[in-house]
């Protein structure tokens, strides 16, 4: 592999870290950044929320920061819910700030998607809706365009001989579903909006004529839903977006996961993969150390540069939240790791307007945390891109009003114990 830049990491300056949940477990799952500087963390807990035996059950959690990192409001949705394959519930801001949508699953008829959409001055809820078919639907990502409308994607499952689908499904800003479609034999995991309305979205699937071998899936849809393109990206032995995607400044996506490199080298990385407006590949780094790294999340900075969040165990076995920088041409600029004694992991990341950069993160343990810098070398890749002739069909499943209550947790800043949210302000 080729090191396309090495050496260490310019230093960091923190400027807040602030923990949130409660008794029980409270893991982050991604970070929406909006123009003010405040922030929107997405994640699960069951500290707040038990079956009818007693037992904790997970709920999903948002929670509101300030441009300072203090906590504005914090909601939890009552339905029954849990963490879905490769990600768990997604956040997104509407292109006016206005409100905040979130993704993720409900365990209610077998399993569907749900898609929930709050105030973001108030946290108060505007609407939910659950969507599916016969079978489970998980929802691992969400996005907006510039007129409100939500996308969703993810895997649907329906237990019979055509196996899995990835659907995208768009919502508009009232909630009603205005088109859903759906590719066989793939599982979904990360959507993105183009400023001109084009879609992306990105999965997994099973490698022709390979064995235990998976590419990366990705399609280019119109906002009417017109498939414009699909492409798969090949490299190593498996390749994922567990950690989502966002479009660069030229309008194409930029893809955010891991890369199982297989027989050649032990062990997983955190993959970056950039595609251009027509699908063609403009560059595919990995980053990471000898006892593994992958992708959680990955934000545009103003500049137009990436930054990609993730977990890794990086020196003696310890494993921390990082964020490593690319440029626009995938250059390693910086990196830097963030945790504390325990377990620590990276779910999301976004850049302000000034250039902070928040990372939504979990621990599990108490302080003092520490943010280092960590090598910016990333190598390039090398895969390659196809055409993949996926069949884009509309998808089985239909939307519902629900009714799961929202409340207003008691979630702490001060470290209480087990797994806990955290997020982290700093800058460059």
């Amino acid at each position: 592999m080729a090191a396309l830049l090495g050496g260490a990491a310019h230093a960091q300056t923190l400027r807040s870290q602030t923990t949130w949940g409660g008794q029980g477990s409270d893991t982050a799952q991604g970070v929406a950044v909006a123009g003010d500087g405040s922030s929107y963390m997405v994640g699960l807990s069951d500290s707040f929320t038990f079956d009818v035996f007693g037992t904790p059950r997970p709920a999903i959690s948002l929670v509101k920061f300030s441009a300072s990192g203090a906590v504005v409001w914090q909601r939890l949705w009552e339905g029954e819910t849990q963490p879905g394959g490769l990600r768990g519930p997604s956040v997104a801001l509407t292109a006016d700030q206005g409100s905040v949508y979130v993704s993720g699953i409900t365990n209610t008829n077998g399993g569907d998607a749900v898609l929930l959409k709050f105030d973001a001055a108030t946290g108060g809820l505007l609407w939910q809706r659950t969507w599916g078919g016969p079978g489970r639907e998980e929802s691992e990502a969400v996005a907006t365009d510039t007129q409100g409308n939500a996308y969703i994607t993810g895997t649907q499952d329906n237990f019979d001989s055509n196996g899995v689908n990835m659907f995208v499904v768009k919502f508009s800003a009232a909630g009603a579903v205005t088109w859903q479609k759906a590719t066989n034999g793939a599982t979904g995991s990360a959507v993105a909006v183009a400023p001109d309305g084009q879609v992306y979205a990105a999965g997994s699937r099973a490698r022709a004529g390979g064995l235990a071998e998976f590419d990366l899936l990705a399609l280019k849809l119109t906002s009417a839903g017109a498939l414009v393109w699909d492409r798969t990206y090949s490299a190593g032995q498996v390749v994922d977006a567990r950690g989502g995607m966002t479009v660069g400044s030229d309008g194409g996506p930029i893809l955010a996961g891991a890369i199982q490199a297989g027989k050649r080298v032990v062990g997983i990385s955190a993959l970056v993969v950039r595609l251009g407006a027509d699908g063609a590949l403009l560059f595919d780094s990995q980053w990471g150390g000898k006892n593994g790294t992958s992708a959680g999340g990955v934000g545009l900075a103003p500049d137009g540069s990436i930054h990609v969040a993730g977990q890794g165990s990086l020196t003696d076995g310890a494993n921390d939240a990082f964020v490593v920088h690319v440029s626009t041409d995938g250059r390693g600029l910086d990196a830097t790791t963030w945790g504390g004694s325990g377990f620590d992991s990276g779910h999301g990341v976004g850049v302000a307007a000034d250039g902070t950069v928040v990372l939504a993160a979990s621990t599990t343990t108490g302080p003092p945390y520490a943010l280092l810098d960590a090598s910016r070398k990333v190598s390039a890749v090398r895969g390659t891109v196809a055409a993949a002739g996926a069949l884009l069909v509309d998808a089985t499943g239909s939307a519902a009003a629900s009714a799961a209550a929202v409340i207003i947790p008691d979630g702490r800043t001060a470290y209480a114990g087990n797994f806990e949210q955290a997020l982290v302000r700093f800058i460059r």
